[in-house]
């Protein structure tokens, strides 16, 4: 069975970023990117209170930081759709990949537990260049991590002998929308990440 829920109301969060992109042909690229945020929000008391805070403060919160790892395939889908036409300075794009979360609960419900765990993200924005070196890029990505520690909070059930057990097919998602500034390298196409945001979902 899936249950798709929050538990929380979801701060908005500032982020940073480092990519580094090598272009395969002009309708497709390599990226390695690393990416460090924190997710943080209050309880939604529309649920009930979960073991793991009942000695916590009120209003219950998280905060979790987030060190990002991804190894991703880019789309340039202007070229995909239109091959051969030469190349404008705008155009959409798609990435996908995987990578690892590496996760650090800085309220310590469970102090125990800061994990890394496996990712897979999908993403689309718009890229602009500038000139030949300069380009701007602005986009969203999605990631669902193979893991229930996001927020901190392991969840639990009762199984058919009514003790509390915990799930462990369990995954969670975050999303954030970002902007870069990215520079070329000659041939190379290495690329920088100014600023970025994301949303905790």
């Amino acid at each position: 069975m899936y249950k798709r829920h929050s538990y929380w109301y979801r701060d908005i969060n500032p982020g940073i970023g480092l990519f580094v992109v090598r272009n395969i042909s002009p309708s497709l690229g390599i990226e390695i990117n690393w990416f460090n945020t924190r997710l943080s929000g209050r309880w939604n008391k529309g649920w009930p209170t979960l073991p793991a805070l009942a000695n916590q403060e009120s209003p219950f919160t998280f905060s979790s930081q987030i060190n990002q790892f991804d190894l991703m395939i880019v789309f340039n889908l202007d070229q995909i759709m239109l091959p051969g036409d030469e190349e404008d300075k705008g155009h959409f794009f798609i990435k996908t990949g995987i990578g690892i979360s590496k996760i650090k609960d800085n309220k310590q419900f469970y102090p125990e537990i800061n994990s890394a765990a496996m990712s897979f993200a999908l993403g689309g924005g718009y890229s602009f260049s500038l000139n030949e070196k300069i380009k701007f890029q602005v986009g969203n990505i999605l990631r669902a991590v193979n893991t229930d520690n996001l927020d901190g909070v392991h969840v639990v059930n009762k199984n058919k002998s009514g003790k509390l057990t915990e799930f462990t097919k369990i995954v969670e998602i975050y999303n954030y929308s970002y902007f870069s500034v990215s520079y070329s390298f000659g041939d190379f196409g290495s690329h920088k990440s100014k600023s970025s945001l994301k949303r905790r979902r």
